[in-house]
């Protein structure tokens, strides 16, 4: 682990409990001052040794793959709601890294302006991944 963040990483798991959503503790780091690179790098370092949340059928499901980070050209598109939510279909193991990338693909296609967790909620529902959302929460996706 990089002894930069060490201190960081104690205190976040003094903080949030195992089953804490990424998103939660991604708007902490944000509120302390941590950039979007910064947040990446603690989050990678905070979930890389640790088990997901509850994945399908309420069992622990180890964390198969790396923690994705926005690339620039997604930074400014993804509400934090919208990219907590992929990342949680990610690592519950609803989908793999093939249809993640598809769902972020698509969203940068299909939708206009900022994405919101309506948007990717719908496009996720489109495709399978997401029967929960109810047609009030979603907007129409082009």
């Amino acid at each position: 682990m990089d002894d930069r963040w060490t201190p960081v990483i104690d205190e976040l798991r003094e903080r949030f409990a195992a089953d804490t959503d990424v998103v939660e503790v991604e708007a902490y780091l944000s509120s302390q001052g941590y950039d979007r690179r910064q947040i990446g790098e603690i989050l990678s370092l905070l979930f890389r040794d640790t088990t997901s949340p509850l994945g399908m059928g309420g069992v622990l499901m180890a964390r198969q793959a790396p923690l994705r980070v926005q690339g620039p050209h997604e930074r400014g598109r993804f509400s934090a709601e919208a990219w907590g939510y992929l990342m949680q279909l990610g690592g519950s193991g609803a989908v793999n890294l093939n249809d993640f990338e598809q769902l972020v693909e698509r969203a940068l296609v299909h939708v206009d302006g900022r994405i919101s967790l309506a948007d990717i909620r719908g496009i996720a529902e489109d495709v399978g991944f997401d029967d929960g959302a109810m047609d009030g929460e979603r907007s129409r996706v082009h």
